[in-house]
């Protein structure tokens, strides 16, 4: 198990905003470490290493919290630390009570922590979540599904305030068209695969 990073970029001059942690397995890795009941120890450690890693850096680090997590009001911080350029990823997929979440996240937030809602489109209540939750970022992945839906999420997230990354941009093509819409981050193989964190400068 390697822990790896990706760039999110400004599109329009690919210039690198941050980074998001991710955790690269062997297949069925979790399954075993949650048979052994370390799964939450786990997911500690790994928003732990994103606050670290953001403190270092001069740029945002985003990093998934799992609902586990944030339903046992467990991250690894206290309301007094520094979390400026930690992004916390929130996906759609898991089920939270989300006004209980705004509300356990808010004194981290007042001392720099950021919010984004993952995934939108693809899980419960997206739009409904974003309204509660009001997170600084919102990411969408590009899939076909859901392109037709990028004008109306470009033109919520300016309404609410936040800012939308497109993930899996791998064509120069994608890239335009998200150019000519006014997307104004992405993230995904045309912008740089995941490395380890020692080959990152």
């Amino acid at each position: 198990m390697t822990m790896r990073l990706q760039p999110i970029v400004r599109i329009p001059q690919r210039t690198c905003v941050g980074h998001e942690l991710l955790i690269a397995h062997p297949r069925d890795t979790l399954n075993l470490v949650a048979q052994a009941g370390l799964l939450g120890e786990l997911d500690r450690y790994i928003v732990h290493t994103a606050r670290k890693l953001a403190q270092e850096r001069q740029d945002y680090v985003f990093v998934n919290v799992t609902s586990e997590l944030l339903n046992a009001r467990s991250l690894p911080f206290n309301h007094s630390d520094s979390l400026r350029g930690l992004v916390l990823e929130i996906t759609e997929r898991g089920r939270l009570d989300m006004e209980a979440v705004a509300a356990y996240l808010e004194p981290f937030r007042k001392h720099g922590l950021e919010v984004a809602l993952d995934d939108l489109g693809t899980g419960y209540n997206g739009f409904s979540r974003w309204s509660v939750l009001r997170p600084e970022w919102v990411k969408a992945t590009w899939s076909e599904e859901l392109v037709d839906f990028f004008p109306m999420m470009i033109q919520t997230a300016r309404r609410l305030r936040a800012r939308l990354i497109v993930e899996r941009v791998e064509m120069p093509e994608q890239e335009s068209w998200l150019v000519e819409l006014g997307v104004e981050y992405g993230q995904g193989f045309l912008y740089g695969r995941p490395i380890p964190l020692g080959a990152v400068s």
